[in-house]
């Protein structure tokens, strides 16, 4: 009898797993499940946010950890990581100490454990990392003249006077600086032993980013719209980019090598200052492309530690996630706001801090969000650019997004 009822037994315990696996997988099962389901804390908020969005687009809620996934294989997945990064929060509002114009004349930079801005009418200001106070030495010996531009080359702190000479510091003075400057006004995203990379934006017709060969004095190009971030990762380059066209997109493009790889240039200029309308269609070589992705934007990737963080912005939320095979997985929520610009640069110091930089309209640095292993700091040059909590109705405040608002130090002209 037992011989003849096992088969039977088996059978039945299958159809039960069944019927309860098509049962969980329903709305109803998933509703239930996700209604029991423990999320960290830190994630509390941004997942109300995400649930009024769908309930907004009238789309039904995936099982957690999901929280989207697109229809195509290729489409990316959102979901939250079992643990959070645990950042402690801070935004700030720093003020010009020079004068009444808000915005700094280039992109900030970080240079021996100072954050370094250049501020209207030609000066810098100095501020000492982490706790971002006022270092009036450094800037009494950095402001001696008037600038227009400034960088980290090969190290040094190096910059473009008012009358078009380039200096760079050291040994506590400017010295004029003599090797080749690939860069024209605009940021540095990446430098290694070999290369120094810049980029070129057009919107919707494109952008591409420059190669600088250190050692053979000549530029690869790469066809890329449009950069915000370049790593080396496993001896690669990793090369983002990302449009906030319509609903946006995101390209991940892995390049081995950029001298056999890309377009070499054979003009007489800068590539980036020639007429790009007459160039838009030229035809440049991309790397290997790892993912390319609609209705999202990714406006950063830095390394923290042995993982490399994304900086999200999709359907007006902002949070840094991971990425691998096609899945996000949320592991910060930062500031529960809106953390965007009209295009970030992303700089990379070391394996454990970065510094975004968002550009304005006016392509002048509007705010920067400094990031290391302990903490995101969010740095901001006027109160237009602070943050602002989701506004939907279900936005409750939670220990997680508590910051501070806090104005810069006693401004004075350093003389």
């Amino acid at each position: 009898m037992k011989r003849i009822l096992a088969p039977w037994v088996g059978l039945g315990v299958l159809l039960v797993v069944t019927i309860g696996a098509c049962m969980l997988c329903s709305q109803a099962g998933i509703a239930l499940r996700n209604r029991y389901y423990t999320l960290p804390p830190e994630f509390q908020q941004i997942l109300t946010h995400f649930q009024w969005i769908q309930r907004q687009h009238e789309e039904e809620s995936p099982l957690l950890p999901v929280v989207y996934e697109g229809e195509a294989a290729a489409d990316f997945k959102l979901e939250f990581a079992p643990h959070p990064l645990g950042l402690r929060k801070r935004e700030v509002v720093m003020r010009n100490p020079f004068s009444t114009a808000p915005y700094p004349l280039s992109f900030s930079v970080i240079y021996q454990g100072n954050l370094i801005t250049l501020f209207h009418p030609g000066y810098f200001a100095c501020y000492q990392l982490p706790g971002l106070e006022r270092n009036q030495d450094l800037e009494q010996k950095l402001n001696t003249r008037k600038f227009a531009y400034h960088w980290v080359l090969d190290s040094q702190l190096v910059a473009l006077t008012t009358s078009g000479h380039y200096v760079s510091f050291s040994q506590e003075v400017w010295h004029p600086y003599l090797k080749p400057v690939p860069l024209s006004k605009q940021p540095k995203l990446f430098e290694d032993a070999r290369y120094i990379v810049c980029t070129k934006c057009n919107g919707e017709w494109g952008g591409e980013a420059y190669f600088y060969d250190k050692q053979e004095h000549v530029y690869y190009l790469a066809r890329a719209t449009c950069p915000d971030a370049v790593v080396k990762h496993d001896g690669k380059y990793l090369l983002l980019s990302s449009l906030g066209h319509m609903l946006g997109s995101a390209e991940l493009q892995q390049i081995d090598s950029p001298t056999t790889e890309l377009t070499r240039w054979v003009g007489k200029n800068k590539p980036q200052e020639r007429d790009f309308s007459v160039s838009y269609d030229a035809k440049l070589s991309q790397g290997k492309s790892l993912f390319d992705y609609q209705q999202i934007l990714v406006e950063s990737v830095f390394p923290l530690g042995h993982r490399l963080i994304y900086l999200v912005h999709w359907r007006s939320m902002s949070f840094l996630a991971t990425w691998q095979n096609n899945t996000f997985r949320v592991v910060d929520p930062l500031f529960h706001a809106e953390v965007s610009g009209n295009q970030p640069v992303t700089t990379v110091y070391g394996s454990n801090v970065a510094l975004i930089s968002f550009n304005s309209i006016e392509e002048v640095e509007a705010c920067c969000l400094y990031i290391t292993s302990k903490e995101a700091v969010k740095i901001n040059w006027s109160h237009q650019t602070v943050s602002r909590p989701y506004n939907d109705p279900t936005h409750l405040p939670v220990a997680d997004s508590s910051y501070q608002v806090a104005d810069s130090v006693e401004v004075q002209l350093v003389q």
